[in-house]
């Protein structure tokens, strides 16, 4: 199992500091997630929040891409109805060529209405969006030159360059496990889900695949864990458990808000990891296994770094990378 690192950029209101220095901070942690080993990084995206969640994630991307030399540098996930799929497109390319080719662009709906009312975008027709948003995207990628004509974008002609690197386009990854999105997923030639999906949901992605022709074996599911790591279980507690609450209780309320249930009804201790590595190991395998087999073949984990110090979270990315990543990869 591969594993990445995730960070959401945020400053909170209780440890708020520069955002330039912020930025400056994530860089440094990025690159030192590169040098211990990690396999990739990777952004979400929200908008209008107060906590300075990113929410340009191409651009934060190809500044990572400046920076990295190996690291795949992943989206998790980015919200394709809110973006204009050629730009998007172009923007993309861009930071697959900034970066050699390890761009994984992962994708997704958006739950949160507020974002989109913002935008002035029908929340209740994101869905239609995103089809033809994930058409004219892949298009843009594989086709010299093409027109489309749908209900929410027509193009009469385009033709995209430059090409990203890899080809015939980078790894696009749907996050998602309803039926409408394991259809996107196949239809569209996508490689992935930003989930780590139980048998039956395989089962279904896998017949999905196989009936648009294409091919199961490259696909790759990529699940999610969050927590810290220190030395004991104590000491996790200590350093981690103020952000890993501020973070449970914001990620409840946009959930909330948007009509949905709490994302972490489990509170701190049944939905994040903290503790030792012994603790982090055991964890994971509960999670990956109980109550039945979960598909991981990438696990993207974000070490509370919600206004977490700066060498906390250094302490944290290295302590991790020694200590637990060895015992994750034979997973």
């Amino acid at each position: 199992m591969d594993v990445g690192l995730f960070f959401p950029f945020r400053n909170p209101e209780p440890w708020r500091r520069d955002q330039a220095r912020l930025y400056a901070d994530c860089l440094e942690q990025i690159r030192v997630a590169e040098e211990v080993g990690f396999d990739s990084v990777w952004l979400g995206e929200h908008h209008f929040t107060d906590d300075g969640f990113v929410a340009a994630p191409l651009t934060v991307a190809a500044a990572i891409a400046t920076v990295t030399s190996r690291v795949q540098i992943g989206t998790y996930c980015l919200l394709l109805p809110q973006h204009h799929p050629v730009r998007l497109a172009e923007a993309a390319a861009a930071v697959d060529i900034l970066s050699g080719g390890r761009l994984i662009l992962g994708l997704g709906l958006g739950y949160r209405p507020t974002e989109s009312a913002a935008l002035d975008l029908d929340f209740h027709r994101r869905g239609e969006v995103m089809d033809e948003a994930l058409e004219v995207l892949v298009r843009c990628f594989t086709e010299d030159s093409f027109s489309f004509q749908g209900r929410h974008f027509n193009f009469p002609e385009v033709a995209m360059t430059p090409k990203p690197v890899q080809s015939p386009m980078p790894r696009i990854v749907l996050g998602g496990a309803g039926e409408r999105m394991l259809q996107r997923s196949a239809r569209f030639g996508c490689t992935g889900l930003a989930i780590a999906p139980p048998p039956a949901l395989l089962d279904r992605h896998t017949q999905l695949i196989i009936e648009y022709g294409g091919d199961p074996v490259a696909q790759r599911y990529y699940g999610m864990a969050l927590g810290f790591v220190a030395e004991t279980e104590q000491k996790a507690w200590q350093v981690a458990e103020p952000h890993a609450t501020w973070e449970l209780e914001h990620y409840n309320k946009w959930f909330t808000d948007a009509g949905l249930p709490p994302q972490f009804p489990g509170g701190v201790a049944g939905d994040f990891i903290l503790g030792d590595s012994a603790h982090w190991v055991a964890a994971v395998e509960q999670q990956l296994s109980s109550p039945e087999p979960l598909r991981c073949d990438h696990l993207v984990v974000e070490l509370t770094t919600s206004g977490m110090p700066h060498q906390d979270v250094l302490r944290g990315i290295e302590r991790f990378a020694a200590e637990v990543l060895p015992a994750l990869r034979v997973m």
